[in-house]
């Protein structure tokens, strides 16, 4: 049983709460017995999994005070696990939908896209310039266990297959079906997406909205419509 906050483990996790650690090595962190099992059910072997007395997750105990104390989450948790990260090959992304962020800064909204994507669309989401880092502490856990599963690519949008489809205001057309490989762009709820991005779109989408509402939605909330009517068939119900 780990019973020192010097532990080498824990150690490694207060460093990982900082992206640049993240980067640098290559591993992240998740918090919760949810998590640990997204992983574990998902073929993926943790460096490390340090778990409360009490739990049934295997791994190795570790003090609760302890855990509690390297832990994002004001309640605490009873599962730290670290892992490798895990990022796709940018070569593959020609051959299936990519979901490309653009300077989508917040990490819920990075995390709750990934977990859309994995639920709707599959193929990749493209981790571009300016965009929250998926490995932090909130993107994983907005994700629900998707980024295990969701493959992730860093690449700039060039290395996304045409048609290339910008979700933004004063498009021409609302969200719908479509076959085969494409690209849908997504930017950030103030900026929206640069105009580098735009420039390399042939479409643009607008999700019509209700006269005298909300004038714009959450970008995670549009990328779930538009994701939606992307992936079905039949397009969207009359």
């Amino acid at each position: 049983m780990i019973t020192s906050k010097d532990n080498d483990k824990l150690t490694l996790v207060r460093k990982l709460g900082q992206k640049k650690h993240r980067r640098k090595m290559g591993m992240f962190v998740t918090e919760g017995e949810d998590l640990a099992l997204a992983g574990l059910e998902a073929g993926h072997e943790p460096i490390g999994l340090l778990v409360h007395p009490d739990s049934e997750v295997p791994g190795e105990k570790c003090d609760p005070e302890l855990l509690d104390g390297v832990a994002t989450l004001a309640s605490g948790t009873r599962v730290i696990g670290i892992w490798s990260d895990i990022w796709a090959e940018p070569q593959l992304l020609s051959a299936d939908k990519c979901i490309f962020l653009d300077g989508v800064s917040d990490p819920g909204n990075v995390g709750t896209i990934i977990r859309t994507a994995d639920a709707l669309v599959g193929g990749y989401v493209v981790i571009g310039p300016g965009s929250a880092d998926p490995f932090s502490a909130i993107a994983v856990r907005s994700s629900m266990g998707s980024v295990f599963t969701q493959p992730l690519v860093r690449a700039e949008i060039t290395a996304t297959p045409e048609p290339r489809i910008a979700l933004a205001l004063g498009g021409s057309e609302g969200p719908g079906p479509v076959s085969g490989p494409a690209t849908l762009c997504l930017g950030s709820e103030r900026e929206g997406l640069s105009e580098a991005v735009l420039k390399e779109c042939g479409t643009t989408w607008t999700i019509p909205q209700r006269a005298g509402g909300a004038q714009s939605l959450n970008v995670a909330a549009a990328a779930a419509i538009a994701c939606e009517r992307i992936s079905s068939p039949a397009g969207p119900a009359e």
